[in-house]
């Protein structure tokens, strides 16, 4: 339990439920870090790496190394920074910091996993753009199902900064948005990651269509399952942290 004292001169009680051991903390920071590296591998080894310009090609050109920020930046902007941003209030790095620096940690964190997702998106909007012949933007339900996790990614931010980081609002209205605030966090969370699971699986359809399947039954498909496997892993233990850290505020 903390109390909190704010400008207005509203005092508030802040619960939290129990945190969770930090052996299965640090289960959740193992498999963040698993999915990020698999996708890295993926992404350099199978998929051909990266690259900031398109490649003349015999039929035009091909832009898949510029694409190929776009599954990397989205790995570490969800799986690392996003959940790290989850886990700053109950169990950040630095376990030695006060509540008004695991706020800043908490939106530092969010500030920079936003900027990985912007790339994200406009590495994949240009290399479709490049591409000869050109690549239609916003086709497919991944596509659209990204731009609709990142609308709500963007208000929550905002809602964020001015509710929270630079607060403008009472405390009793800080208090009332609090649940809002969290359950559309966590929302927004896990779309993105479900996003990522239906990415995964579109690219590795796209591949397995522009290859010999034959060629392709080794290595990358291998790979592909095991970053679902950890995937879905790592959701299980972020959904078990979300769920041991509601708060419920008690105005004094």
């Amino acid at each position: 339990m903390a109390l909190e004292e704010y400008e207005d001169g509203g005092v508030a009680k802040t619960f939290l439920g129990p945190p969770p051991p930090s052996w299965f903390t640090w289960l959740t920071r193992a498999c963040e870090f698993t999915t990020f590296i698999l996708v890295a591998v993926w992404v350099l080894k199978d998929l051909g790496g990266l690259a900031f310009r398109a490649v003349s090609t015999e039929t035009g050109s091909t832009t898949s190394g510029i694409f190929n920020w776009h599954p990397l930046l989205m790995s570490l902007a969800f799986p690392v920074l996003m959940a790290e941003a989850v886990l700053a209030y109950r169990a950040p790095l630095g376990p030695a910091l006060g509540r008004p620096q695991r706020k800043q940690l908490h939106a530092a964190l969010h500030s920079l996993a936003l900027v990985c997702i912007i790339g994200a998106i406009a590495a994949a909007i240009s290399s479709h753009n490049l591409a000869v012949p050109v690549i239609p933007n916003f086709y497919s339900p991944h596509s659209w199902l990204g731009i609709s996790t990142l609308t709500v990614i963007v208000a929550q931010y905002l809602v964020g900064l001015y509710a929270y980081l630079f607060p403008k609002l009472a405390i009793r209205n800080r208090r009332a948005l609090g649940p809002l605030h969290q359950f559309a966090g966590r929302a927004a969370f896990t779309a993105g990651l479900a996003t990522m699971a239906v990415g995964v699986q579109e690219k590795t359809t796209f591949v397995q269509n522009g290859m010999q399947l034959k060629g392709f039954q080794a290595a990358p498909q291998r790979l592909q399952r095991f970053q679902t496997t950890y995937q879905a892993s790592f959701r299980c233990c972020m959904l078990g942290q979300i769920h041991s850290q509601s708060m419920v505020y008690k105005l004094l």
